[in-house]
C-alpha cells in the first residue's frame, strides 16, 4: 500500500488541460507501439463507438491532453493514465502520442488508474462501484473525500456502491448494459434481484415499469389492477412515489421522495 493517497492533489493534477500550444518541456513524444498497457486498469469494457469518435476527434485537432507514462527498462513505457486517448490514437493512425514521464510505485499507478476512470470515463455502474470500493478499502479514503475529489455527489458514490451487493448474475447484465443503473438501483432491495432482472430483459421493461413491478411483487395490493392504477395516478398527480397498503377496507397511502427538490415540487403542487 503506497505510504500516503495522492487525494486531492491527483485531483488536481488530473484535471489539467493541456493545449497543444502549452507543451512544454514536460510533455515528450513516446511513440505509439512503445507503450505497453497499465495492468492496473480497472475498466474491463472500452465502447467501440466511443472510440471511434474520439479517433475521429484526434484526426481534426489532435490529443489535446498529454497521457502519463513511466519508464521501463529497454527503452518502452507503461501507460499510466490515457488508454482511451491511446487506443483512439492508434486508431486515428497516429504512430506517436504527447505524454508525460511519471515516477509512481504500483500502487499510486493503481490509484491513479482507478481516479482517472471514475472522474472521467463513462464507466459501467459495477466498474464505477468497484473502483470506489478499492480507493477506498485499498487507499483509506472516505466517501466525503471521494465525493470531492471526484466532483460526484456523496449519495451517489453510495448509491452506486449499493450495487455491489447484487447477485453476480445481475452484476454481469449490468456490465453488459442489458440494465441500466436506474434498473440496478430499483433492483437492489428486491429479494429476487435475479429473477425480476430476467424478466426486466426479456419484457424490455424501462425504469419506471420495473419500479412498479417490483413494488406490485412487495405488496401484493398492487396485484389488483385498480389499485394499481389508483397509485400510479397519484403517483402521476404527485410526482412521488406511491405505496397504498391495504387491510380489509381500510389502507394506508405513502408517498416518498428522493431528494428535497422533490418534496418541494411537491409542497408547491398542493399549495396551488
Amino acid at each position: 500500500m503506497a505510504n500516503k493517497s495522492l487525494g486531492r492533489g491527483l485531483s488536481a493534477f488530473l484535471n489539467t488541460e493541456f493545449e497543444t500550444t502549452d507543451i512544454n518541456d514536460n510533455v515528450v513524444k513516446v511513440k505509439l507501439d512503445s507503450i505497453k498497457a497499465n495492468p492496473y486498469q480497472p475498466r474491463q469494457v472500452f465502447d467501440d463507438e466511443q472510440l471511434q469518435s474520439l479517433a475521429a476527434s484526434i484526426k481534426r485537432k489532435g490529443v489535446l491532453q498529454p497521457i502519463l507514462v513511466q519508464k521501463l527498462p529497454g527503452g518502452s513505457y507503461q501507460l499510466v493514465a490515457g488508454e482511451r486517448r491511446t487506443r483512439a490514437s492508434k486508431l486515428a493512425g497516429l504512430t506517436e502520442i504527447p505524454a508525460i514521464i511519471t515516477n509512481f510505485s504500483s500502487e499510486e499507478q493503481l490509484e491513479i488508474a482507478i481516479l482517472e476512470n471514475v472522474q472521467r470515463e463513462n464507466l459501467n455502474p459495477i466498474e464505477e462501484a468497484e473502483g470506489y470500493k478499492r480507493l477506498i478499502d485499498e487507499f483509506h479514503h472516505t466517501q466525503d473525500q471521494l465525493s470531492e475529489i471526484i466532483g460526484k455527489s456523496r449519495s451517489h458514490i453510495s448509491n452506486v456502491m449499493r450495487l455491489l451487493n447484487l447477485p453476480d448474475d445481475v452484476k454481469q447484465m449490468i456490465k453488459e448494459g442489458k440494465l441500466s443503473f436506474g434498473h440496478a438501483r430499483a433492483l437492489v432491495t428486491s429479494e429476487n434481484a435475479s429473477a425480476i432482472a430476467n424478466e426486466i430483459v426479456s419484457k424490455s421493461l424501462n425504469v419506471r415499469d420495473t419500479e412498479s413491478l417490483i413494488k406490485r411483487k412487495k405488496n401484493p395490493s398492487f396485484a389488483d389492477p385498480e389499485i394499481f392504477n389508483i397509485s400510479r395516478q397519484i403517483e402521476e398527480l404527485s410526482g412521488l412515489k406511491t405505496n397504498i397498503k391495504l387491510k380489509g377496507n381500510s389502507g394506508i397511502i405513502q408517498l416518498s421522495f428522493d431528494n428535497l427538490n422533490q418534496l418541494d415540487s411537491f409542497i408547491q403542487k398542493m399549495n396551488h
